[in-house]
């Protein structure tokens, strides 16, 4: 039964219902449901009985008192964990969900306002991509539009939110380096190598496997096969639950050859690693490959820190560790490996993202070998 009474200017309901929570003899219990800041007596009553008939309707009018963070947890098990075969769909969803978990603490769903969830937009801006941005905001959108369905939340709190990242996008951040700026990069970074330059391996590592940095932060020791020179790649390192994860794909679980100067330096690390744990008695317990002496992992980016400085210092274009991905598979195409070796060895899901994502290069490959053709017959013509 709602009782509706003024208080100050405005007006309030209070409605009192039967939980669907026992108390701890186990008998039903009995709560009240307050809300004020109507302007009139019938705005009040309107709103109690919609919050009487969700009662008799047999809902759950206490949903609204969950934590953002649980609900949408709790929308992915249900709804999505498992059930696309896209697996970069799911860890997309997985990740929003993670974001969430971060920027909404302790924020109940009926709490959430348009102003707060525009205000975790504007904080991850300088963090993300344009389009990382984007999709994020449209799970989020998608989970919080099917609480207003049912009736978990009155409003949704991203309508006409403003989405701004200010890292740059993918297409802005297709950048490599020419064989010559990689060759000066190279002797540089060799002047010093110690763990204690950590960024430089893992620098080093990126040039010759064109590894995901995440998949560089989750290789382990027992990946990697010296007496062969492989190195195997079937987990990630993941910064949101600060643990291994799966890999972008299926695809991308992959063992590929490396050369003897990279399978050395993997060789002086470990060593290196060994010396320190009889050193400070330190355990490295997760087997991880790319670690300090304290045992920590280092970010990508310090990593991007230290790139972007050699970069300057031997005159190259100053480029992200991503970016190094892309040096790899440039150097590959115009060494002229074959396109599909270079897919599998980048674990793309198959070989049209590969071409998809190298256009411009074989683009470029294209237009210089013709180029190239252009002075061959010049050359001919003009002989004597």
């Amino acid at each position: 039964m709602a009782s509706i009474q003024k208080v100050g200017k405005s007006w309030q309901y209070r409605v009192s219902y039967k939980s669907n929570e026992l108390d701890k003899n186990g008998k039903v219990q009995y709560k009240t449901k307050t809300q004020g800041g109507f302007r009139t007596k019938k705005e009040a009553s309107i709103a109690a009985a919609e919050l009487e008939s969700k009662f008799k309707r047999g809902q759950n009018i206490d949903a609204g008192e969950q934590f953002f963070s649980d609900y949408m947890r709790n929308w992915f098990n249900i709804y999505h964990k498992g059930k696309h075969k896209n697996e970069k769909h799911e860890k997309d969803i997985e990740r929003s969900v993670l974001l969430v978990k971060k920027h909404f603490v302790e924020i109940r769903m009926k709490d959430l306002t348009r102003d707060i969830y525009q205000d975790f937009l504007n904080k991850i801006g300088p963090e993300y991509s344009q389009e990382t941005i984007r999709k994020r905001h449209l799970y989020i959108k998608l989970c919080l539009k099917d609480a207003l369905e049912d009736e978990v939340i009155r409003k949704n709190p991203t309508y006409k939110a403003v989405v701004k990242g200010l890292k740059p996008t993918k297409e802005e951040d297709m950048k490599y380096l020419n064989f010559e700026e990689l060759k000066r990069l190279v002797a540089e970074i060799r002047e010093k190598m110690t763990s204690r330059y950590l960024s430089r391996f893992i620098i080093l590592f990126a040039i010759a496997t064109g590894a995901r940095f995440s998949e560089i932060l989750g290789m382990t020791w027992d990946c990697v096969d010296f007496e062969n020179m492989t190195i195997t790649i079937n987990k990630t390192w993941s910064r949101d639950n600060k643990g291994f994860g799966d890999t972008k794909n299926y695809s991308s679980k992959r063992t590929i050859t490396i050369d003897k100067d990279t399978c050395n330096l993997l060789r002086i690390l470990k060593n290196e690693q060994n010396k320190n744990a009889v050193k400070t008695g330190l355990r490295n317990k997760k087997n991880l490959c790319f670690v300090n002496t304290k045992l920590e992992l280092v970010t990508n980016n310090a990593v991007n820190k230290t790139l972007k400085s050699l970069c300057k210092k031997v005159g190259a274009k100053e480029i992200t560790c991503h970016c190094l991905r892309h040096t790899h598979a440039s150097m590959l195409l115009y060494k002229g490996v074959n396109i599909k070796y270079i897919s599998r060895r980048l674990g793309h899901k198959d070989i049209v993202t590969t071409l998809q994502t190298y256009s411009h290069i074989m683009d470029e490959m294209e237009q210089k070998e013709s180029r190239q053709v252009d002075v061959t017959m010049e050359e001919l013509y003009c002989a004597k």
